[in-house]
């Protein structure tokens, strides 16, 4: 096919397509702002639905931050780093260093020593005495992670 017949195939196509009348293409302009119109107001009623919520959000904010206050000025209100609060963490070597703080100050520290189980050693030598073919490491109970110590 040479370009020449191409381009003549396009353009015949081109005008095969109908003509549009001025009335259909009125009721289509219609149709595409009915559909318009339509989207439009589900757009407004989801952002007066969002207004409505974050105004009842604003409200329930400012009636907790009036109850804060209230509790304040009684002298009832106690702030999160009053409380003592306990952090235990898992050291390399296994053992548990439990740290109690309370008002941002150490009030307790203390560690916990894991037990210690037998495992083969792969990288002892052959020829090694029996009690240089294992080594101790520790091993976890979960249990103490979970309960208070």
């Amino acid at each position: 096919m040479t370009n020449q017949s191409f381009w003549t195939q396009v353009i015949s196509a081109k005008s095969a397509t109908p003509v549009v009348g001025p009335a259909k293409r009125q009721a289509a302009a219609n149709g595409a702002a009915g559909e318009y119109a339509r989207i439009l107001t589900e757009k407004i009623a989801s952002i007066e639905d969002d207004l409505k919520r974050m105004e009842k959000e604003r409200e329930d904010i400012e009636e907790i931050d009036t109850l804060r206050r209230d509790a304040e000025e009684r002298g009832t209100f106690r702030t999160q780093a009053e409380l003592p609060e306990t952090v235990k963490r898992v050291m390399g070597d296994g053992t548990i260093l439990v740290t109690t703080t309370k008002d941002g100050k150490i009030v307790e520290q203390y560690r916990k020593k894991p037990r210690l189980v037998p495992v083969a050693d792969g990288a002892a030598p052959k020829n090694a005495l029996p009690s240089e073919k294992y080594k101790w490491v520790p091993k976890q109970n979960p249990l103490e992670l979970l309960e208070c110590i």
